[in-house]
């Protein structure tokens, strides 16, 4: 998860050296281990600040998707039963996992190899219809690699791709027993409705001793289920049970209380709401739409 940036970091402003300094930076010639250092530190800050962006646009989308669910019909009665769902493997892998060139054979494996390196780029990059165009028919070729499950289904998911996504990601979770993409698992049925299956993956994901920030980002789609179902007031509890703002916050705190915030909202905790927005406002005035959400609110 990216760190969280202080107040006014979305904006990165470089200040202007002074003639001085400018003088010493123009005379210092850097060796070739220097620049590529620098490179890289350059690119590694640039990745950090495009993951935190991401994961801003993911916590309004998240809230958003909630939202435009209310008012719509309930599903036929047979979508809300959750699936058969095979127990996580024990002692990790699944006996049916392979590798990708013990799937595909030695001779095609370089090639798939390929393939796979160039989604994983296009995926870091965040153009994920590339990514899905590399990935494509992979997963029937290589239906026991795990990381080809796992990647087409992240892809489909920046898609949304619901269904698709969870079928790759179910099967990712059969063959690894892991449960730490069980929260973009969850909002794939969160996003079919299928309540029963986000149920049970929560469930799942709490009894695994997974890190505060994957269980944060499970309940955040366990809470926004239901709240789309109506449940606004046991969705604020849930999301709001042993929660409390952190001296100093990570952004998995940040998204907790963004989504907390809009519940409070929903369900007419006005007071609250416009608490939970203000903090956020303080941490960081350039938060998603933190700033507009606590205005309408005065």
């Amino acid at each position: 998860m990216g760190a969280v940036a202080r107040k006014g970091a979305a904006k990165v402003v470089e200040l202007p050296l002074d003639p001085e300094e400018k003088a010493k930076s123009e005379v210092v010639d850097e060796t070739p281990e220097e620049a590529e250092e620098a490179r890289l530190r350059a690119e590694r800050r640039e990745a950090r600040q495009a993951r935190t962006r991401q994961l801003r646009v993911e916590a309004k989308e998240a809230v958003q998707r909630g939202n435009l669910s209310e008012g719509q019909s309930s599903p036929p009665s047979k979508r809300q039963r959750g699936r058969r769902r095979a127990p996580l493997p024990e002692g990790g892998l699944s006996p049916k996992a392979q590798e990708l060139e013990e799937a595909v054979g030695r001779r095609d494996g370089p090639r798939y190899r390929q393939r796979l390196g160039r989604a994983e780029v296009a995926y870091e990059l965040g153009d994920y219809h590339k990514a899905w165009r590399a990935l494509d028919g992979m997963a029937k070729d290589a239906p026991n690699v795990p990381e080809v499950r796992e990647l087409t289904g992240l892809a489909l998911y920046r898609l949304g791709r619901w269904e698709l996504a969870a079928r790759e990601l179910e099967a990712f979770r059969e063959l690894t027993g892991r449960t730490d993409l069980h929260p973009v698992l969850a909002d794939c049925h969160r996003a079919q409705r299928r309540w029963a299956d986000v149920d049970e993956l929560w469930a799942e994901l709490r009894a695994s001793g997974e890190s505060a920030a994957v269980l944060v980002e499970g309940r955040i789609v366990a809470a926004g289920a239901l709240g789309d179902r109506g449940d606004l007031t046991e969705a604020v509890q849930l999301l709001s049970a042993n929660f409390q703002r952190p001296r100093k916050a990570k952004e998995h705190h940040l998204r907790q209380t963004y989504a907390l915030a809009d519940l409070c909202e929903r369900a007419g905790e006005i007071p609250r709401a416009r608490e939970l927005f203000g903090w956020l406002n303080d941490q960081d005035e350039f938060y998603v739409d933190v700033a507009e959400r606590l205005a309408s609110l005065r």
